[in-house]
C-alpha cells in the first residue's frame, strides 16, 4: 500500500499478488476492527472502507504481508490516515481517514495487480 498527492486528489495504491480480488468502496460512520466490531481510534471528518474478497494479509504460515504499520499517517490534503482495520476469515479491510467527504474513483490496474483510490481534495 503506497499513497501521494496528485494535482486535485489523493491516491491510494493497494498492491495486490495473483488475480485481481473482488471489492467493495463505501461511506461508512466509523472504521471498525473486523471481527471484534471495535472502532479503531482515529478522528476525520469523513470515513471511506475499502473491502477486498477473497483476500488475504498474510501468508500460509499467519505471517503478515502488509508492510509498515497498522495505523499510517498520509498527511495528504484529504487523506489523513490509511488504516489496515481487517484481515479476517478471507476479507481484508481498508479504513481511509479523509478530513472531509468528497467524490472518490476505484481503478483497478494489471502488470502488476493493484487498486487506485484517487479521493478528490
Amino acid at each position: 500500500m503506497r499513497f501521494a498527492g496528485h494535482g486535485d486528489f489523493d491516491r491510494v495504491v493497494v498492491d495486490l499478488q495473483g488475480p485481481m480480488t473482488g471489492y467493495t468502496a463505501r461511506w461508512v460512520s466509523k472504521i471498525v476492527q473486523d471481527g471484534s466490531g471495535a472502532a479503531m481510534d482515529v478522528k476525520g471528518g469523513a470515513y471511506l472502507q475499502l473491502t477486498l474478497y477473497p483476500a488475504n494479509a498474510h501468508d500460509d504460515a499467519g505471517n503478515s504481508t502488509w508492510v509498515g504499520p497498522r495505523q499510517v499517517t498520509a498527511k495528504l490534503p484529504n487523506i489523513v490516515e490509511v488504516v489496515n482495520n481487517g484481515d479476517f476469515e478471507g476479507v481484508v479491510s481498508i479504513g481511509l481517514v479523509l478530513d472531509h467527504k468528497a467524490g472518490f474513483r476505484v481503478l483497478e490496474q494489471s502488470a502488476p495487480t493493484r487498486l487506485v483510490i484517487d479521493v478528490a481534495r
